[in-house]
């Protein structure tokens, strides 16, 4: 992922990347659940234009990039950077 703009992220600390599998709901029951190895959040070689309006950021922007093993062939799985709060759930 590209042109994140903060300058720090939890990633960096060990945080992972929440996955969800349609066929590991199904066969398994496990939903949401973190995954992802050589996770990297680092700053690329982009500007972000003077305009831009986020001023509280960094003038750079960041890459976020991790690798995972998909386990399941035919599979639909999502990802997120945080658990999902549905409407439900108000």
């Amino acid at each position: 992922m590209l042109n994140l703009a903060k300058c720090d992220s939890l990633y960096n600390d060990g945080m992972k990347i929440l996955c969800f599998s349609n066929k590991e709901k199904t066969t398994d029951n496990i939903g949401w659940h973190r995954v992802g190895e050589s996770i990297n959040y680092f700053q690329n070689q982009y500007k972000r234009d003077a305009g831009a309006g986020l001023v509280r950021y960094a003038k750079n922007f960041y890459t976020f990039t991790f690798t995972t093993t998909f386990t399941h062939e035919d599979d639909q799985c999502f990802f997120a950077h945080c658990f999902p709060y549905t409407y439900s759930d108000l």
